[in-house]
């Protein structure tokens, strides 16, 4: 019998179960109560960002080296809204969503003692709040996103089975877009948003 070059140990070796974070982000939905009455805050990103200027996001960002992604939704969090990060409660997590780049973002849901007052940063234009209970109201409209496959020639398309499926391929994506006063929020906001809203009807709704 011929005698593998590749032995048993290299083979366990080279893989784990330990969490990979790389091309992971991590976002935070911030809850500050205002007047008696529960609040989701968002941003309105600088419009001198080199990605994404003036959409509307939640805190957040890439893991850092050596960081968790509820450590680094915190981390983001403290930098974006001014606040010390012991000021951050985290109290759930949402589903992980992947988006069109290939990158793994992770949801989280916090508490915050008083709403910031952050403008004209270097990362956030300003800031706005809507109440949960006028989100928990509003009915999104639905469009579609297409995005469309252009391979390109290094792709072996005469070698490949079912190739004509792929070319120029149109792949295409329910956005939810919910509007409230002057903005329009969507995309992966609007996913993570959506998340949000069922996780909470399901809850405060629930049969008794």
């Amino acid at each position: 019998m011929k005698q593998s070059w590749i032995t048993e140990q290299q083979l366990r070796d080279s893989f784990s179960m330990e969490e990979n974070y790389e091309q992971t982000a991590a976002v935070l939905i911030p809850l500050v109560e205002v007047d008696g009455a529960w609040h989701v805050i968002f941003e309105v990103r600088a419009h001198t960002m080199r990605r994404q200027p003036g959409e509307i996001s939640f805190p957040g960002g890439r893991l850092d080296p050596g960081e968790t992604p509820v450590e680094a939704a915190v981390r983001e969090t403290s930098e974006e809204l001014l606040l010390a990060m012991e000021e951050i409660e985290v109290i759930g997590r949402l589903q992980p969503l992947a988006t069109p780049h290939r990158q793994l973002i992770y949801p989280f849901v916090g508490v915050i003692p008083k709403l910031p007052d952050v403008r004209h940063t270097d990362e956030v234009d300003h800031l706005f709040s809507i109440p949960v209970e006028t989100l928990l109201l509003l009915d999104p409209f639905h469009g579609e996103m297409e995005w469309t496959m252009n391979p390109d020639q290094n792709i072996p398309f005469d070698r490949m089975a079912n190739a004509k499926a792929y070319e120029k391929r149109v792949i295409k994506m329910r956005e939810p877009f919910y509007e409230h006063e002057d903005y329009i929020i969507w995309g992966l906001t609007g996913k993570i948003l959506t998340q949000f809203i069922k996780r909470l009807k399901e809850n405060v709704f629930k049969p008794i």
